[in-house]
């Protein structure tokens, strides 16, 4: 009986933390005072519009999540992203960020530069994840990201950790506040009766804000090219969360 009791603890432990990290796409992503700025002729990506959809596997749990990307007249793009759906550790349903952004390239790679869209902003619940005060309504968050074909599209998140060591390294202008969240394994007794909000505020990972001009983002990454921002490690165990592979939704 006590052994069940543990093996079902482990799995909404495992379950919890996966499912912070997912929120964490958002919150502990590096953020962008400015963005790699848009074309003149500013045309949403036809690859990338509409629904795109992934399944995988963590910790013995299986995740589902959806992209839907939608073209403005204006260029710019809406997208939704929806995770947590069916989900056994979502007793509320599921979770969903709305973004706001464009399209940009540099030396025929390709980006995304996304901010949360003001209208759906909840400034009650989301004050607690600001910074320094400031809510995340005046940055920006960019991702790297390819389509080799019709059916896929592939989303890489910067990685605080990357974008930290370009700043301490003098390449980028900004600041990196470091979180400790736990030194050495974390033990089950530090989760326990915490909700992913709960650990949430507690920032658990390094806080990276970018705070160089356009001009100098577009420079450093016409130098080092898009992997100095990007966590790509196929032996690491969240490769998933940093790594988003989708495939176009059926009709």
């Amino acid at each position: 009986m006590t052994r069940k009791v543990c093996d079902r603890f482990r799995s909404s432990l495992c379950l919890m933390l996966s499912l912070l990290l997912l929120i964490c796409f958002a919150s502990c992503s590096p953020v962008f005072k400015n963005p790699i700025p848009p074309p003149a002729e500013l045309k949403a990506d036809p690859q990338i519009l509409g629904t795109w959809v992934r399944t995988f596997k963590a910790d013995q749990h299986e995740y589902k999540e959806q992209l839907s990307i939608f073209p403005r007249s204006s260029g710019w793009i809406d997208v939704v992203y929806i995770y947590d759906i069916e989900s056994e550790g979502s007793a509320d349903g599921i979770n969903l960020l709305v973004f706001e952004g464009y399209s940009a390239s540099v030396n025929k790679q390709r980006f995304l530069c996304l901010r949360f869209r003001e209208k759906d902003f909840n400034w009650a619940h989301q004050k607690d994840y600001s910074r320094g005060g400031e809510p995340f309504l005046g940055y920006w968050i960019i991702v790297n990201y390819e389509a080799p074909n019709n059916d896929e599209l592939v989303v890489k998140r910067f990685s605080t950790q990357r974008v930290g060591e370009l700043i301490e390294k003098g390449k980028l202008k900004g600041e990196v506040v470091k979180e400790e969240f736990f030194s050495g394994r974390p033990s089950e007794d530090a989760f326990r009766g915490q909700t992913s909000d709960d650990l949430l505020k507690k920032r658990p990972f390094d806080k990276v804000t970018v705070t160089s001009s356009s001009d100098e983002l577009i420079e450093v990454i016409s130098r080092e090219g898009a992997g100095a921002f990007i966590w790509d490690d196929p032996n690491d165990t969240f490769r998933d969360m940093n790594i988003l592979v989708f495939s176009r939704a059926s009709k």
